[in-house]
């Protein structure tokens, strides 16, 4: 009869402690959810407030090899009419001096966003004007789940896509300044 007892409550307290750690896990799958939409929500709102970061780790040159970037500070910055670049380049360059990098602050001439709102994305074209009056057309598709891609194109340069991650302006931490030879 001890015995029958001892298994009773051995039995009760395994139940119940299986579902206190369902009901556990089950919270933590909606805090997920919750966060993971809220985190939506910011970009949406970042994007259509012009107030992103998109931060570049994967250069495609033109010949389509995919290629990881090292150091990962590589980024173009919207914050209203202002638009900062510092990018790696790969790919010939069309004047005196050979380009490495795609670095300039410039003010949008044009701003054309489309937005589909079912898939949660962003397609954007930027005309980007530098105070030397040199243009960049930047074609941009960004994912309210975090997800972008960028092409730039301009005279000097031949066309160059990236692909990495866009976040909030609020949440951007700008790296170090880093010496190049840059557009």
């Amino acid at each position: 009869m001890i015995k029958l007892h001892y298994i009773s409550i051995f039995i009760l307290a395994f139940a119940t402690a299986c579902s206190v750690s369902k009901e556990a896990g089950s919270l933590r799958s909606e805090a997920r959810k919750e966060r993971k939409i809220a985190e939506q929500m910011a970009i949406r709102k970042a994007i259509e407030s012009r107030q992103y970061v998109m931060k570049m780790d994967k250069i495609i040159p033109i010949n389509g090899r995919m290629m990881e970037i090292v150091p990962r500070n590589n980024f173009i910055i919207v914050n209203g009419e202002i638009v900062s670049v510092s990018l790696a380049y790969l790919g010939p360059s069309f004047g005196t001096r050979k380009i490495t990098g795609i670095n300039f602050n410039g003010r949008t001439g044009k701003y054309i966003m489309k937005s589909d709102e079912i898939k949660g994305l962003y397609n954007i074209q930027i005309e980007a004007l530098t105070k030397n009056n040199d243009k960049f057309d930047i074609y941009i598709t960004l994912g309210t789940n975090g997800y972008c891609s960028a092409s730039i194109n301009n005279p000097y340069i031949q066309s160059v896509s990236y692909e990495g991650i866009v976040v909030p302006l609020s949440a951007f931490k700008p790296p170090a300044v880093r010496p190049g030879r840059g557009i």
